[in-house]
């Protein structure tokens, strides 16, 4: 896009509209002025401005168009008009890829630093709600770059903590650990109460996928639990969630149900997202235990809750319960529903899970054509998303099922596919 010194956009707009400079004169401005404007002789005032822009306003309307000058418009210079193009785009609700990828283009010719933090931010935002992380990270990337470029470091924590969410929703855990770390530094140096929570919650939760569960539960306590926040604040009621789930790893037993339970008569009736997940980690608790029958009851609990985002997490554990009674038919079709609703929803840590536990059944029932095909799936859908965490896994089982098929050239083919993955490991 190009923007014009004011001299050159009374010619370029005589020109558009067909008229000379005479349909232009005013009582405060007669045609010789217009000249020497339009020539660059003489600087166009505010004044001038708001005249021109009223007469192309009215010219263009008597042509039924609507052109909609403002007061300023012949009085910006490029850089000016860049700027204006760029903030009045940026602040409408609705924007696309395409529109933010002009707009970063025209702060790159002008310079403006600013502009280009946001629209890379707001790319990113927009990347992210439509799961595609990758894309997300990199435009939170450039926006950070030009935070730094500006010593702009009030919005580094929030850009920090965007960036780590991006790395866990694709699985690449030890990096959102990174993030989330820089995003609380930024925050407790920039005094940012909000943020120095939210990434609080987000490293412990880091912490936590990367089965460093002292750190997780430190940093909960310390952080968070420690801190004097309100009783109905969100992240203390995931700090809470997430403490519960820890002590279930590590086989807290005793400490975990009350958890759990303290929870669940803290939420308000209408938070049915928290229940149904609650109710799911219950569940959790009594199928380690080997209460298959109170397992169910809080499955049945959560599923009615009807919380589609977190369906296919509640299917699975459904889908385990099942396969430890032996229902292996009940918890293939199982297993099979919630592979579908985690690749509806991105949920890529969860879609690895179950595929897993889909191919045990297939090789409890002796099925190793469906072990073949679901890893085959598995490894389609991981690479089709440029996600590393369980490509090794599906390449494995292929390995296995190639070997005890005699299949050496295809076994030697995924080793090659494997060596790669385990030496970044």
């Amino acid at each position: 896009m190009d923007f014009y010194n004011p001299n050159e956009k009374i010619r370029l707009m005589r020109k558009q509209f067909g008229i000379n400079q005479s349909l232009l004169e005013d009582v405060n401005m007669t045609r010789a002025f217009i000249s020497m404007m339009e020539s660059g002789k003489r600087k166009i005032s505010r004044k001038s401005s708001e005249i021109l822009a009223r007469k192309f306003n009215s010219i263009a309307k008597e042509m039924s168009i609507n052109i909609n000058l403002d007061d300023e418009y012949f009085y910006r210079l490029p850089e000016e008009d860049a700027r204006f193009f760029c903030e009045n785009e940026l602040s409408k609700k609705e924007i696309t890829h395409e529109v933010l990828k002009e707009i970063t283009a025209v702060a790159k010719k002008y310079q403006l630093s600013d502009m280009l933090i946001n629209a890379y931010k707001i790319n990113g935002e927009r990347y992210f709600v439509e799961a595609d992380y990758m894309n997300a990270f990199t435009n939170f990337s450039s926006s950070l770059g030009r935070c730094k470029e500006l010593n702009r470091n009030s919005l580094q924590p929030y850009i920090y903590n965007a960036m780590g969410v991006c790395k866990i929703r694709r699985n690449e855990d030890e990096e959102a650990v990174f993030y989330f770390s820089q995003a609380l530094w930024y925050a407790k140096e920039q005094n940012d109460d909000v943020y120095f929570i939210k990434a609080s919650y987000n490293l412990a939760l880091g912490y936590s996928k990367i089965k460093e569960y002292e750190k997780c539960l430190e940093v909960i306590e310390r952080n968070i639990l420690a801190k004097n926040i309100s009783a109905e604040s969100e992240e203390l009621l995931k700090a809470r969630i997430l403490k519960a789930n820890t002590y279930l790893r590590i086989g807290k037993k005793e400490e975990v149900l009350q958890e759990y339970l303290k929870i669940i008569e803290s939420l308000k009736e209408d938070d049915i997202d928290t229940r149904s997940m609650i109710y799911n980690n219950i569940a959790e608790y009594h199928y380690k235990n080997e209460e298959f029958e109170e397992s169910l009851k809080y499955i049945d609990r959560a599923q009615k809750l009807r919380n589609r985002e977190f369906i296919s997490i509640i299917l699975d554990t459904k889908g385990k319960i099942f396969l430890k009674q032996g229902l292996y038919n009940e918890g293939i079709m199982i297993f099979e529903l919630a592979i579908n609703f985690a690749e509806e929803y991105k949920q890529f840590t969860v879609l690895v899970e179950v595929y897993k536990h889909l191919i045990k059944v297939y090789e409890l029932i002796g099925d190793l054509e469906k072990v073949k095909e679901a890893a085959q799936m598995l490894l389609d859908t991981l690479d089709k998303d440029n996600i590393d965490k369980g490509r090794s896994y599906a390449i494995y089982k292929l390995i296995e099922i190639s070997t005890k098929e005699g299949n050496i050239e295809e076994s030697l083919s995924l080793l090659h596919k494997l060596k790669p993955i385990l030496l970044d490991e």
